[in-house]
């Protein structure tokens, strides 16, 4: 590790934390947040139309609660264009108790536009004015915009200066966290102290391992996969997330890209395990762990087995916990490996680990020397796709 390197590059962040509105929304004011949820107080549903970074970390955060709670949420998500599930979901609504939440930053998220249009052909006499709102950029090339000023909606800001895939800290991702219960004041804290620990030590360890992660594994090129696994169905939608934040922002150059991959345990260690200690040593793996879960009896199986002598007087969480070490073990003789272990996973562990993984997208961007914030090659995929659209049929 080079001093003079990674000095630079701890002043380099303190620049980005104190000055980008990714970060300053963490310490903002949540109040308008919370008052614009009140528009939807009377809702049994809340249709979210979004995709991408529109919706990954709302979503994400929603279905954390709802698995740590064991609710149904009421918040849900149009993320795709497939008309059966599309049909399938609006036609569980009742429209006088549903609310829309219509997200897009540039206003001509084709997906977005096309769910949000289909559902105003199905329900035409739906309340807009007082039931809906569209979170977009206030710009004038915006075609979201001029559809709901047309059906008198409130437009929500959508900070120009956040990309949606580092949005889930401002009102994209925390009005629906909100409306599905979420506690947005802890998720929030949790990430402002991940935050200010950075700024007053250039040795926390969040900045450490970022910087260590880029310097001993994804320097030279040899290693340029990420394995997200972590031991918790909570966490599912999480790695859905750093997926998208990892690939976009770091996805840039021929010479240097890191290609992340999900996997839950234990599930996955029945479908990828093989491949992570049999296959190419490419690959770095994060792991993450609770101690401790919800809590269930011992198990006291009245018969013997080879494998029951094993299992009876524990508990489910001590066997994952069992299992994710175990795992961690025969990993580390292959990979590096970093292991983010914890108590208890909550929501402030989720507002911990998102502005990690902020951290550890700008570091690394910062090193490698990409952009983080731009997605210049998807651009053309998007001309063609309303190129096909407008086509002779066949053609």
């Amino acid at each position: 590790m080079e001093k003079a390197v990674y000095n630079e590059t701890h002043q380099h962040i303190l620049g980005q934390i104190n000055n980008l509105d990714i970060f300053k929304v963490i310490d903002g004011d949540l109040a308008p947040i919370k008052k614009l949820a009140q528009r939807f107080s009377d809702c049994s549903t809340v249709l979210v139309l979004g995709t991408g970074g529109s919706s990954l970390g709302g979503k994400c955060l929603v279905n954390f609660q709802a698995n740590m709670t064991g609710t149904t949420p009421r918040i849900v998500f149009i993320e795709n264009v497939d008309s059966l599930s599309f049909k399938n979901t609006i036609n569980k609504c009742d429209p006088a108790r549903t609310g829309i939440v219509v997200i897009s930053k540039s206003g001509r998220t084709t997906e977005t536009l096309m769910t949000f249009l289909t559902l105003c052909e199905i329900w035409k006499n739906f309340d807009y004015q007082n039931r809906a709102i569209a979170i977009t950029e206030l710009s004038d090339n915006n075609d979201l915009r001029q559809i709901a000023n047309s059906l008198n909606m409130e437009i929500v800001e959508h900070n120009p200066r956040i990309g949606g895939r580092f949005s889930v800290f401002s009102v994209v991702g925390l009005l629906p966290a909100l409306l599905g219960n979420v506690d947005i004041d802890t998720f929030t804290r949790a990430a402002k102290k991940i935050l200010d620990e950075v700024k007053e030590n250039a040795g926390a360890k969040t900045f450490s391992d970022a910087y260590e992660m880029y310097d001993k594994a994804f320097k030279n090129g040899l290693i340029n996969q990420h394995v997200i696994m972590p031991y918790s169905d909570m966490l599912e939608d999480y790695t859905k997330w750093a997926v998208q934040l990892i690939s976009e922002s770091l996805g840039k150059s021929e010479d240097f890209g890191i290609t992340p991959i999900r996997a839950v345990g234990t599930v996955d260690q029945h479908s990828m395990l093989q491949l992570f200690l049999g296959g190419p040593a490419n690959k770095f793996y994060t792991i993450i762990l609770a101690r401790n879960n919800a809590p269930t009896a011992p198990i006291a199986p009245a018969l013997c087995g080879k494998v029951l002598e094993h299992l009876k007087g524990h508990t489910i969480n001590e066997l994952m916990y069992a299992h994710a070490k175990a795992t961690i073990q025969v990993l580390k003789a292959k990979a590096p490996v970093r292991v983010l272990e914890y108590d208890k996973i909550n929501i402030a562990t989720l507002g911990e680990l998102m502005a990690k993984n902020f951290i550890e997208v700008l570091v690394i961007a910062h090193l490698a020397n990409v952009n983080p914030f731009d997605q210049p090659s998807v651009e053309e995929s998007k001309r063609l796709a309303l190129q096909y659209l407008n086509s002779p049929k066949g053609k």
